[in-house]
């Protein structure tokens, strides 16, 4: 079975092995560099007080602390683990339960539907061939009343949401159709159900990595994402790449910590357990995932699976808005130390944007780090999102044949893409009050 484009017969397992082996392969060294970048920009930088009220805006800048200590242990801990795929281990494998490979769609993106399920069924078969790897699946289209004609001949089920369906507490969007198809479910609770967005295809490893995962007894497995398809090498698709680093540096310590609306399996008894009917949220999977952590075993599913990057700044805005208003609307539904972390988080978030300044700020009169030891921190911090986004580049450029010396240039338009990123939650801030219902970015 051939799919819609050769850039899909690349998602194979040696791509993958080479992507984590060399991003393993420079983690220790980039530990040091980290810890070195401290007292050199201390050197460069050396005053601190606090004299003007630019100092006291500066103070915001520490809120990206907690994810540079993230990233210096993952690069301890990522050098040591197995996270490489040994396929002679899993040869042979036969399972005996079912994966629920689950596509919910608007069924506007109906060509990005069509090529996720053709990647599914084309890898399980080809695994199969090659590795005599039986996992037995089906795929489900997940769409409401009205938008089913569309989707129609893919060779799939098709579970249609009646234009009636309410759910107890009035949940919207997406988490109405999850809770649908999950009432629909009448499979054994240790069957598997694995989640994908409309444009979550899989590779050769996705499903090597999933199969060896259900030789565990793990409940919730969660795999890394990248976005290499409708490539264009520009700031959307470059700024995309740090999604995957943040994968790779969240799975290397925990995977329970991995916020996925996508690129996750869980067993049915999990989901039945949990639901998805939190009301009327656009964070979901945000509340399902703090909620399934609580009861139930968390674990990384070696391999990637594959998505496609924001086509337009227009949909790059409103996918953060998005994620900026599901976040505010779980609050209220989360314990106090979740609410802290979470709002913390958004804290960090808007504080972004004091990093750029801060270069311009410094050479203010008066203007100095406000603390003592800020000298000392201002270089892990830029360190960590340089290195984020090598570690982006080195996850991607097999796939869409980037060399090394395109590298230069990567960088400097992921660069531009941090300066977006540092103002998207203030767009979201800014244009919230207009966001009505749940924007679907257009991936066709």
């Amino acid at each position: 079975m051939q799919i819609l484009s050769d850039i899909y017969e690349k998602f194979t397992v040696n791509y993958y092995n080479d992507a984590i082996k060399e991003i393993k392969g420079t983690a220790g060294k980039e530990f040091a560099l980290m810890l070195l970048s401290s007292p050199v920009t201390a050197l460069l930088f050396p005053n601190w007080g606090l004299k003007t009220i630019l100092d006291l805006v500066k103070l915001g800048w520490y809120g990206a602390l907690p994810k540079v200590g993230e990233f210096g242990a993952s690069k301890l801990i990522t050098e040591r683990s197995n996270s490489v795929i040994d396929p002679s281990a899993i040869k042979g494998f036969k399972s005996d339960r079912i994966v629920i490979n689950q596509v919910v769609t608007s069924g506007k993106n109906v060509r990005t539907v069509e090529r996720t399920v053709r990647s599914i069924r084309y890898w399980y078969k080809e695994v199969e061939r090659k590795y005599s790897v039986k996992v037995p699946y089906e795929v489900w289209i997940v769409t409401d009343e009205g938008m089913e004609g569309r989707l129609k001949g893919l060779n799939s089920v098709l579970k249609v949401v009646p234009r009636c369906y309410e759910t107890k507490n009035g949940s919207r969007f997406k988490a109405r159709a999850l809770q649908y198809a999950m009432e629909e479910k009448e499979k054994d609770p240790n069957d598997w159900v694995y989640y994908h967005d409309e444009e979550t295809m899989f590779g050769e490893d996705s499903v090597l990595g999933l199969a060896e995962f259900m030789r565990g007894n793990l409940d919730i497995g969660v795999h890394s994402i990248t976005y290499p398809v409708n490539w264009k090498m520009n700031v959307l698709s470059v700024i995309e790449t740090m999604r995957t680093s943040n994968d790779i540096i969240s799975l290397s310590l925990s995977p329970r910590g991995v916020w996925h609306g996508s690129g996750f399996m869980a067993k049915v008894k999990v989901e039945k357990e949990i639901g998805w009917d939190f009301g009327p949220v656009r964070a979901e999977d945000l509340l399902f995932h703090l909620n399934a952590a609580k009861k139930f075993r968390y674990g990384l599913m070696k391999g990637f699976v594959y998505e496609i990057p924001p086509q337009n700044l227009i949909d790059y805005f409103k996918q953060r808005r998005r994620w900026v208003l599901g976040i505010l609307d779980a609050l209220g539904k989360m314990s106090l130390k979740d609410k802290i972390k979470y709002a913390l988080n958004l804290v960090s978030w808007y504080s972004a944007v004091i990093g750029f300044l801060v270069p311009f700020l410094i050479l203010i009169k008066d203007a100095a780090a406000p603390l003592p030891i800020g000298p000392y921190l201002t270089g892990p911090i830029w360190l960590t999102l340089m290195l984020m986004l090598k570690d982006g580049f080195v996850s991607t450029r097999r796939y869409v044949d980037l060399s090394w010396r395109s590298f230069p240039t990567f960088m400097a338009k992921g660069i531009i893409g941090l300066m977006l990123e540092s103002i998207a939650p203030w767009y979201a801030l800014t244009t919230g009050w207009k966001e009505k219902g749940f924007h679907v970015i257009d991936k066709d």
